[in-house]
């Protein structure tokens, strides 16, 4: 009986111990990061009647590790209404488990292995994590004739003003801080 009581005693002061106050995340609030890329990179082929264009994702931001650490994820969202992408129906491999039609995760933490990678890095002095993003979509453009395909092929290989907007920002319990955005220029190779 004594060792009954001992335990609802322990279990009773646990159970009112004071949780682990966490970090609030503030909505109003653009959070440092980044980006050290340059352009984005898209190789065209043709295939049959259809004309691929596989966008290779590769981002690099360096963010605070506090508010890295701070948050339950990072988010990602690409913008590609200002190239020849932006209605275009793509593939990619999506989380661990699906390769997807139209869709890739924003929340990062849902990206698939190796897609998101973070490091420890020091700049000029001061510590950083380096988040890396690798992702590839795999747009496509279905013609009449592998003639039509590759035609606009090389319409498209001409395009030097494409740029691609990301937006990074930080999520925590339904809440979403303010975006850091950033344009890059894609290039279009075969």
């Amino acid at each position: 009986m004594k060792q009954m009581i001992l335990a609802l005693s322990i279990l009773t002061i646990v159970g009112c111990s004071k949780p682990k106050e966490e970090t609030q995340l503030d909505p109003n609030r653009q959070y440092a990061m980044k980006y050290i890329n340059g352009d984005q990179s898209v190789k065209t082929r043709v295939s049959n009647d259809t004309l691929w264009l596989n966008f290779y994702e590769k981002i690099d931001l360096l963010v605070d590790p506090n508010d890295y650490a701070n948050t339950w994820g990072m988010a990602l969202i690409q913008d590609f209404s200002n190239s020849y992408l932006k209605d275009l129906h793509f593939f990619g491999t999506a989380t661990p488990t699906l390769y997807s039609y139209d869709w890739m995760p924003i929340n990062l933490n849902d990206a698939a292995p190796g897609q998101k990678t973070s490091t420890n890095v020091t700049v000029d002095g001061k510590k950083y994590v380096q988040v890396t993003i690798s992702r590839l979509f795999e747009f496509f453009n279905k013609m009449g004739s592998t003639q039509a395909a590759t035609d606009l092929q090389n319409v498209v290989l001409q395009r030097t003003n494409d740029v691609v907007l990301y937006k990074a920002f930080y999520a925590a319990g339904g809440v979403f801080s303010l975006s850091n955005d950033a344009t890059f220029k894609i290039v279009y190779t075969k």
